[in-house]
């Protein structure tokens, strides 16, 4: 029972959304299989991305060079001005890799990617890779839009790059 005669309850939001519990943002997931069993599919995502990883969607463009180094994933550009995109948080050779990501956002709130080697029965690896925690940014709908295509994009060239078809 209401403590008022008069109160009611609040009308809802038109929205559907409250802003002290944003609304849930699905994480973008990305599947490809590559011909390569999961060492080399592993290596070749974390030692060659920078033969691989798409110019155009870098912070520097052209002559752009991407490592993984010390830990952190960075991108260097021709002037050597260097922009860090991720910090690992695990790395289980062959098997996983999960970074606290902050390309393209505040580093204060790094969302997570997490990208899985699973070996297949006839010798090549699944490469899933599941980005979440987009819910913490600012328009996480619209991040996970961008992000979907951006990640589609991204394993396709490391797809073609390790042999895929």
């Amino acid at each position: 029972m209401s403590a008022s005669l008069f109160s009611h309850p609040a009308d809802p939001d038109p929205e559907g959304t409250d802003p002290g519990h944003p609304a849930s943002v699905p994480d973008v997931v990305a599947v490809r299989q590559v011909p390569r069993d999961a060492e080399e599919a592993f290596n070749g995502f974390t030692d060659y991305l920078h033969l691989w990883w798409p110019e155009e969607l870098t912070d520097f463009g052209e002559g752009t060079h991407a490592e993984f180094e010390g830990g952190v994933l960075t991108e260097t550009g021709p002037d050597g001005e260097t922009a860090v995109w991720a910090t690992v948080r695990t790395r289980e050779p062959d098997t996983l890799l999960e970074l606290d990501w902050v390309a393209g956002h505040s580093p204060r709130n790094p969302t997570d990617v997490r990208v899985e080697f699973t070996p297949a029965e006839d010798g090549s690896t699944l490469v899933t890779l599941r980005h979440g925690g987009l819910d913490r940014l600012p328009d996480g709908a619209g991040e996970y839009s961008r992000l979907q295509e951006e990640w589609s994009e991204i394993l396709d060239r490391y797809a073609r790059f390790m042999g895929a078809r």
